[in-house]
C-alpha cells in the first residue's frame, strides 16, 4: 500500500467524481481505478459502492479513508518539517482566498514574494466555509475567512472590519431612503453569493431576523456578475463596502442598512497541523498592525 495509491483514493473520496479527481490530481481517470483495484486486492475488500455516477464508501473503504487521510497529512507534516530544518527560507505555503477579497491583500502577497523569492506561493479561491474545511483537511496552510469561524479546531487573528452595503438599482423608489431596513426588502429579489460563503448565510439570517426568507434569484461566486444583476433592475443584494467603491456611483443606489452587516475578515489556521516557518512569515505579514 503506497502512498500514491492513497492519495488518489482520499482525494477520489474527497471530490465525490472520478472526473473531479482526475482534474485535481492530473491523472486520468483509468489511472485513479487502477489504484483503486490495486488498494481492494491489498485489503481483500472493496472499498466502493456505486449508484450511477455516484460512490460511497463501503465499512471497509471509511476505514481506509479515515487512516489515509491521517497517513498523508503526517507525512506533508514531516516534509514540512524536514524542509524547515533543511532549508530556512524555503518551502510552500498554500493559502485559501475567497474570490472577493484578491485585490485587498494582492500587494502583502507582492510584498511577500519579494521578500521570500525561494517560497512558493500558491492560492486557491474558495469562500470562507470551503476554506475552514480546506484548513481542517490539511489541503491548505492559511486561509482568509469571514469571522466568526464555525470550528474551534482554528486559530485566526482580525485582519480587516468592514461594513457590508445593499446595492441596489438606480431607481426613485431608492433615492430618498438613507438608512434602508433590511425588512423592507421582504419582496425584492435577491442575488447572493453560493452558499460555500459565509457572507450569503450571514445576509439571509440578517433576513431571516427581519421576519422574512429571501427570494434568491441567483448565485455567484463573482460579484462583478452580482451586480451586473442589479443593475439591470430585477433585483438587489450585500456587498462589501471595499468592494462597493469599485462600483460606478452613478449607476447604482448603496445604502447602509439596519440592521447593519459587517464583513470582519481573519487569516486562519488549523491548531492540529504544523505551521511551517514559510506559513508563520505569511501569517505574520498579514496580521501586522496596520
Amino acid at each position: 500500500m503506497n502512498n500514491r495509491e492513497l492519495h488518489y483514493f482520499v482525494t477520489l473520496i474527497r471530490t465525490k467524481s472520478f472526473t473531479r479527481a482526475s482534474e485535481v490530481l492530473y491523472v486520468t481517470q483509468p489511472t485513479i481505478s487502477k489504484a483503486v483495484k490495486s488498494l481492494e486486492t491489498q485489503c481483500n475488500e472493496k472499498l466502493l459502492h456505486r449508484q450511477g455516477r455516484n460512490i460511497g464508501l463501503t465499512a471497509a473503504g471509511e476505514v481506509v479513508f479515515r487512516y489515509g487521510e491521517m497517513m498523508i497529512l503526517q507525512m506533508q507534516q514531516m516534509k514540512a518539517e524536514l524542509n524547515d530544518l533543511s532549508q530556512l527560507g524555503h518551502g510552500e505555503v498554500k493559502v485559501g482566498i475567497p474570490p472577493m477579497v484578491g485585490h485587498l491583500y494582492a500587494q502583502l502577497l507582492a510584498e511577500f514574494r519579494l521578500a521570500h523569492p525561494n517560497i512558493d506561493l500558491v492560492t486557491f479561491e474558495h469562500g470562507s466555509h470551503k476554506n475552514e474545511l480546506a484548513l481542517l483537511n490539511g489541503e491548505l496552510d492559511l486561509a482568509i475567512t469571514m469571522l466568526p469561524l464555525k470550528s474551534e479546531k482554528l486559530s485566526y487573528k482580525k485582519i480587516d472590519d468592514y461594513s457590508v452595503w445593499a446595492v441596489l438599482p438606480k431607481q426613485s423608489r431608492w433615492q430618498s431612503i438613507q438608512t434602508l431596513q433590511v425588512s423592507a426588502l421582504k419582496d425584492e429579489m435577491f442575488y447572493l453569493y453560493n452558499t460555500d460563503f459565509a457572507l450569503s448565510d450571514r445576509v439571509e439570517g440578517v433576513c431571516q431576523d427581519a421576519g422574512f426568507y429571501p427570494k434568491v434569484g441567483m448565485r455567484s461566486s463573482q460579484w462583478d456578475f452580482i451586480a451586473a444583476m442589479v443593475k439591470s433592475g430585477l433585483g438587489v443584494s450585500f456587498i462589501p463596502e471595499p468592494i462597493c467603491k469599485k462600483l460606478d456611483g452613478d449607476e447604482y443606489i448603496f445604502r447602509q442598512t439596519q440592521p447593519e452587516i459587517r464583513w470582519q475578515l481573519a487569516m486562519a489556521y488549523s491548531k492540529e497541523r504544523y505551521l511551517s516557518n514559510a506559513a508563520e512569515a505569511l501569517f505574520k505579514l498579514f496580521t501586522q498592525p496596520k
